[in-house]
C-alpha cells in the first residue's frame, strides 16, 4: 500500500511539474559585457565558472548587497553596482521561453573604480631609434 501511495505521489508530481511552466534557480557569476545585437536595458549577462553566460532580466527584481560587501564600497542605489566585473548570485525563474526572470539580485563583490596597471609594452624592432638595435657597445 506504501508503494502505491508513493508511486501515486511521484506520478502527480511528475506530471504537474512540467505544467507549471516556470523552473525556479540559483546561479553566481561575473557581469559581463552584452554580447552585440543584444538588449542591455533591464537584463544583465552573467559568466558562470564553468563557462555558462546566462542572461536575466532584473527589471522587477530586488537588488541588495551582501554582508561581506564594505559599506565604503556601496552605492546609495545598489542597481547602480550592476556594472561590468561585479559578482552576483541571482535568483530567478525560467519561463517558457528559457528567458530567467529574476526575483533577487545579491551583489558579492562589487566592481572596483580603480583601472589596474598597463603592462609596459615596448616598442617593436622597427619603431626604435637608430642605435639602439645593435648588439654590441662600444
Amino acid at each position: 500500500m506504501k508503494r502505491l501511495a508513493f508511486f501515486s505521489a511521484a506520478l502527480l508530481i511528475a506530471c504537474v511539474l512540467p505544467l507549471s511552466g516556470e523552473i525556479s534557480g540559483t546561479f553566481r557569476g561575473v557581469i559581463v559585457h552584452a554580447p552585440k545585437g543584444e538588449a542591455t536595458q533591464g537584463w544583465i549577462y552573467v559568466a558562470g565558472r564553468n563557462g555558462n553566460l546566462r542572461r536575466a532580466e532584473i527589471s522587477h527584481a530586488h537588488v541588495l548587497y551582501a554582508s561581506s560587501v564594505p559599506v565604503r564600497l556601496r552605492a546609495k542605489d545598489p542597481e547602480q553596482s550592476l556594472k561590468e566585473g561585479s559578482e552576483v548570485r541571482v535568483t530567478a525563474s525560467q519561463d517558457g521561453d528559457g528567458e530567467w526572470r529574476a526575483s533577487q539580485v545579491e551583489i558579492l563583490k562589487v566592481q572596483s573604480e580603480r583601472h589596474p596597471k598597463r603592462p609596459r609594452v615596448r616598442p617593436a624592432a622597427e619603431q626604435r631609434p637608430s642605435g639602439l638595435n645593435s648588439t654590441f657597445l662600444p
